[in-house]
């Protein structure tokens, strides 16, 4: 009898908990402050307010600018200390002492103009910064920080990137966790409205233990981009720096840029990686790319860049991308990233491009690097190759056919109608006061969704009938 009564006490107690609201501070070192999912849960309006003081906002404007004046840009990593509200139907939670920053690659700005009024910005939330012993390696909704971007190409929907993403996901990429939420940030004793923001799974540790097992998950992760060394195409390193580990503080950006297992600084399997895709050719390329290298991953992701038509990848600018090595076997992937240009928007490949992608071939891609460095074969590595191999062909003109299969829902326009309206439903409106005030709409997404298909699917009939015309 004593342990059913306390069980239903246990029980009453849970209940009662449901939709209190909560501060923690301080918090056990090491411990996780509410699960992934209720950041993740595209069912529910989600509000992030960042509260901070009048003096740190404008210590973090001050380094941003001191930064400028030092290197002619403000990428500069400088936090500052605040304080988290999250809330949503199930109540409030308060997180204290975060980290704030900034975020962004060519995007970044400063906080504020020149008559101290806010700017929308891209930003970062830390929750393991070592303020004190207490929250140091901290987690919240089982991350180590959150990025959050504003929908800085204005796009009616809210939604391209996520959409991009989310499809990814389901077709076996690996990709970030994405949500809307409303941002409020409260300076001093103002409250600014910022509005729909994007929040984001950050690509690190985290991310990749969320995904594999222990064995599997203690490899080298990099971060790769366009940077001071030129692009990420994976061609030969004719300088030794183009590797290694970033520091902002003396405008170090190497092209690939070492997220995990800093200590150690061992560079030795990429090199060997870049250096075996660029002095083998074919079947030895091939047989090398068989064991070293997820192909079937790229693949997919080779053809739902074809669809999405965002000249800002691998593909057509060696650009926004993470490499994983499987700790287990040994294997390279690509992870991407950056999802914000695309599907009839944004920006559009300086003019290399028409119509936004549709009716370009899905063989001969467009080459924004062949442009930028006035090089007309500039080479993309992992794309030359596979795509000539007539396997992987096949594979690849099986996912695209796949992919807009309408009995799939994966790439059609009830896929993102269902989302549009669901996250319409909660959202819109709400931003009618909001520094980003647009209001929803479709533009002409749904025309290219369609137009798009139909390019496709034209392509796909050619190659069948015309297969030596492939690659």
């Amino acid at each position: 009898m004593k342990k059913v009564m306390t069980v239903l006490m246990i029980i009453s107690l849970l209940f009662g908990l449901i939709g209190c609201d909560l501060t923690l501070n301080p918090n056990t070192k090491g411990e996780n402050i509410e699960p992934f999912e209720r950041l993740f849960d595209d069912s529910r309006v989600k509000t992030l307010r960042v509260i901070i003081t009048e003096e740190k906002w404008q210590e973090l404007d001050t380094a941003m600018i001191d930064y400028f004046v030092r290197w002619g840009h403000y990428r500069t990593d400088y936090m500052v200390e605040a304080d988290l509200e999250f809330e949503d139907d199930l109540g409030k939670v308060t997180i204290e002492r975060i980290g704030f920053r900034t975020r962004g690659n060519t995007s970044r700005d400063r906080i504020q103009n020149d008559q101290g009024e806010p700017q929308l910005q891209h930003f970062k939330l830390s929750f393991h910064e070592d303020y004190t012993e207490d929250i140091a390696k901290r987690t919240a909704f089982e991350l180590e920080e959150i990025d959050l971007k504003f929908n800085h190409n204005y796009d009616e929907t809210y939604l391209t990137e996520k959409f991009s993403l989310d499809l990814m996901r389901s077709f076996g990429v690996h990709a970030a966790h994405t949500t809307l939420v409303k941002l409020l940030i409260t300076i001093g004793d103002d409250t600014y409205d910022y509005g729909i923001y994007t929040a984001f799974e950050p690509i690190d540790d985290n991310f990749i233990k969320r995904r594999f097992s222990k064995a599997e998950s203690d490899g080298n992760l990099y971060k790769s981009l366009w940077q001071n060394f030129g692009p990420a195409n994976l061609g030969p390193i004719t300088n030794q720096r183009a590797i290694g580990i970033k520091n902002e503080s003396t405008n170090y950006r190497p092209t690939y840029d070492l997220k995990t297992n800093k200590f150690e600084e061992d560079y030795r399997n990429l090199e060997s990686l870049i250096d075996n895709l660029n002095s083998l050719s074919g079947d030895d390329l091939t047989n090398y790319m068989k064991d070293n290298f997820e192909i079937d991953l790229f693949l997919r992701y080779l053809a739902i860049s074809a669809l999405l038509g965002n000249p800002d990848d691998y593909r057509a600018m060696a650009n926004n991308y993470f490499l994983y090595q499987n700790s287990e076997s040994q294997k390279w992937m690509v992870i991407p990233y950056d999802y914000d240009h695309g599907m009839g928007q944004g920006w559009n490949g300086e003019g290399l491009f028409n119509n936004w992608s549709i009716g370009f071939d899905i063989y001969d891609w467009a080459n924004v690097n062949a442009k930028l460095t006035g090089n007309p074969n500039y080479p993309h590595i992992l794309v030359d190759h596979l795509l000539s191999v007539p396997e992987f062909q096949l594979t690849y003109e099986t996912y695209l056919a796949e992919l807009i299969n309408p009995v799939n829902t994966f790439f059609t326009v009830d896929a993102f109608m269902a989302l549009y309206n669901a996250q319409k439903t909660l959202y819109d409106g709400s931003q009618a006061s909001s520094i980003m005030n647009m209001p929803f709409g479709l533009r002409e997404v749904i025309a290219y969704i369609q137009d798009k298909t139909t390019d496709i699917q034209s392509q796909l009939t050619y190659y069948q009938t015309n297969p030596t015309e492939r690659g």
